[in-house]
């Protein structure tokens, strides 16, 4: 019975947190959480251009290091973006912060919309849809400036090179499928399944799968079309050396 009773009052006084919390939350900040995870951004991208991709498929809207649920984005936490002030490496001036979203105006375009990375301007992100993640992001990080970090965007030697680099590591197999389900399933529901991203192990193997394996390990550390890259501190060299050990043993077994 006493049991029973510890459970009822924890569960009650979760329950009364999230009412507060909710109660907190301004309506713009509810609109910007909203837009937050809908792929079709509140409905305004046109359904012929759209990713299927949301916000909430490379990043977290929570505290990773505090409360870390299993998955690995590609994109670090939106805790603390009204800290920063700029983003994207720089792309994103101070003068631009508020107005494009904290860089997710980029995004906006490029990932949600499959508009080219040359040709995307970060403000054509609707103004009210800025202030209304700009309000959300305000309040999820309070006075946390989420986690620290350096974005190094590499060119396509840079990533060539570091993808040679990779395959040429001992990958571990079993350690890799378990990073794809952490890392990749979001947009490739399985290797052999295509999603939001390609098919990574097609019915016909590749004729040269040092090849192929290159190119996934490029892919990964520069991104693709509208695939986000991983940096080093979301998956090590030695995190995609594994997981690349997995798709090539898939492809192996198809022979």
């Amino acid at each position: 019975m006493y049991r029973i009773v510890v459970f009822g009052l924890t569960a009650l006084l979760t329950f009364s947190l999230a009412i507060i919390a909710n109660a907190e939350m301004s309506e713009k900040a509810q609109m910007g959480r909203e837009l937050f995870s809908d792929p079709s951004f509140g409905g305004t991208l046109d359904p012929a251009k759209a990713s299927g991709m949301s916000c909430s498929d490379c990043h977290a809207d929570f505290d990773e290091s505090a409360t870390p649920d299993g998955r690995i984005r590609a994109g670090h936490s939106i805790v603390g973006v009204p800290h920063r002030g700029e983003a994207k490496g720089g792309m994103i001036t101070a003068e631009m912060f508020a107005r494009t979203a904290g860089g997710g105006g980029f995004c906006y375009q490029h990932f949600l919309q499959k508009i080219p990375s040359d040709k995307v301007d970060p403000t054509a992100i609707p103004e009210d849809q800025a202030e209304a993640l700009m309000a959300y992001f305000g309040h999820v990080s309070g006075d946390n400036r989420g986690p620290e970090f350096e974005i190094a965007m590499l060119d396509k030697d840079a990533a060539s090179a570091a993808a040679e680099k990779i395959i040429a590591m001992e990958g571990d197999s079993q350690r890799g499928w378990k990073l794809y389900g952490q890392a990749c399933n979001v947009c490739h529901p399985t290797a052999k399944k295509s999603g939001i991203g390609s098919q990574l192990v097609r019915r016909r193997p590749p004729r040269d799968l040092e090849k192929r394996k290159h190119q996934i390990a490029t892919y990964v550390r520069k991104g693709g079309f509208v695939m986000p890259f991983f940096a080093e501190d979301r998956l090590s060299d030695q995190d995609i050396a594994d997981i690349v050990a997995f798709i090539a043993k898939l492809v192996e077994e198809q022979k």
